[in-house]
């Protein structure tokens, strides 16, 4: 029964893996492209990408929380339950992206001003943030999407439409940055257009493809909206206290100097890509443990618990040591942007490649195992405390204190994951996410 299983982790994991790369490349295309304009329009475009990520990781959070539901009622066989929350998360996804639209239309000049001190970079972030406004809500609704679909066990073509999406934006970046057409290169605006476009395409493709697979009809109760709240709000204000924090990190190297900055929007990128590398086993294991959580099937989730803690694991630190090798080619392919900026990223490469198989290890518990049963609130405890009581303060004090350099502050965060992989060992082995979220309260079974 578990060779199956396993089988089946490839054949989820590999096309969710590929989609979130896709994805991800997305920024890779952009900051890369970005570099020809210097290294202020690098950053500038580095600060406003993780305001959104800070929203996006909202919306992560809350398309989590409906999978997770999806997932279990898929496995139950209950479509008018999936279709239920499909509507309500897309109702609650437009309310969280709101807030955000609003401020890219009316707050940016003075928002950037705080965001930088250095004035060149404040104000090349202030027209992009601008220029993409629709950019957020497009994002979260198309990992809502994204994610049903995941849920119900379709990933090949996600990750179609992630694809196409990449296709576009490079094209796009091309054409505005140095296309044949002199009355096309518009710079930055350029880019911001690009950056819009390829997800408007991508939200019509997979509106298309989703009312294909399910058959969608219109299903409302207010019950399941409220209960997506229910699921979803630790989620999301797991992901929003967690992607605040990394912002509140992109804060403390915006007023290191425009060169640490730079060189921080130039690795974010390129460790998203990464991670996306493995993230598809831990979106593969929520789906998988849930789905057997939602036939009572424990021992069987347990399982595949210690199967994705183990062995991706450890493939995550081979290739820990197959990037520490290539940093040379990493760094030289940024030979738009200045020697300094250069030196600083190799040097946050090398750290990365380090903490590799730390922060591996705990997306798998938190992504794939924790959430799958529900058990959101020990991990919301865990993160708050760890990042906002540690992490934050201890990086902003070595780094506009202390004055050390980059790498070691970039030090201070592979710190903090390693400290939370014994809590997430011990969490994982007692098995209270060992539940059946479909279950009536008082009448679900557990082997913990």
């Amino acid at each position: 029964m578990l060779a199956l299983s396993y089988r089946r982790i490839v054949s989820l994991a590999l096309p969710i893996s590929l989609q979130a790369l896709l994805t991800s490349s997305l920024s890779v295309v952009d900051i890369y492209m970005v570099s020809s304009l210097g290294s202020a329009a690098v950053a500038a475009v580095g600060l406003i990408s993780k305001v959104y990520f800070v929203a996006l990781l909202i919306a992560i959070g809350l398309s989590g929380g409906v999978s997770m539901l999806v997932a279990q009622y898929w496995g139950a066989s209950d479509r008018i339950a999936v279709l239920g929350y499909l509507w309500t998360g897309l109702a609650w996804c437009g309310l969280a992206m709101l807030p955000l639209t609003v401020m890219a239309l009316f707050f940016t000049q003075p928002m950037a001003g705080l965001l930088s001190p250095d004035d060149a970079v404040a104000n090349l972030a202030a027209n992009y943030w601008f220029w993409t406004f629709p950019f957020a809500a497009l994002s979260g609704f198309s990992f809502l999407l994204a994610s049903v679909q995941r849920a119900t066990g379709d990933t090949l073509w996600p990750m179609a439409a992630s694809g196409l999406a990449l296709l576009t934006n490079t094209l796009l970046n091309y054409l505005v940055l140095f296309g044949p057409f002199p009355v096309l290169n518009i710079g930055l605006a350029g880019v911001a257009f690009a950056s819009v476009a390829s997800r408007v395409l991508e939200l019509a493709l997979l509106l298309f493809l989703l009312r294909r697979h399910l058959q969608v009809v219109w299903v409302w109760s207010a019950d399941r909206f409220w209960e997506v709240w229910r699921y979803g709000r630790v989620l999301m204000l797991n992901e929003g206290l967690w992607s605040a924090g990394i912002f509140a990190f992109f804060l403390v190297y915006a007023y290191m100097g425009a060169a640490p900055l730079a060189a921080m929007s130039l690795m974010s990128p390129l460790e998203n890509v990464i991670v996306d590398l493995f993230i598809g086993f831990g979106i593969a294991a929520s789906i998988l443990i849930g789905q057997h959580l939602g036939r009572h099937e424990y021992d069987e989730a347990r399982a595949l618990c210690y199967f994705f803690l183990n062995k991706i694991t450890l493939a995550s630190a081979l290739l820990a040591v197959v990037l520490a090798l290539m940093t040379p080619l990493v760094v030289g392919a940024f030979a738009f942007v200045e020697a300094p900026v250069r030196d600083l990223l190799a040097g946050v490469w090398l750290v990365y490649c380090i903490g590799l198989p730390v922060r591996t290890h705990n997306m798998l518990a938190v992504i794939g195992i924790l959430r799958a049963g529900g058990d959101n609130r020990f991990v919301l405890l865990t993160e708050a405390i760890s990042l906002w009581l540690l992490a934050v303060p201890v990086s902003a004090l070595v780094a506009l204190w202390l004055g050390w350099p980059l790498w070691a502050v970039v030090g201070v965060t592979v710190l903090e994951e390693l400290g939370k992989v014994a809590l997430f060992r011990w969490r994982t082995g007692r098995g209270y996410w060992l539940r059946n979220l479909t279950s009536k309260p008082g009448s679900d079974v557990s082997t913990s």
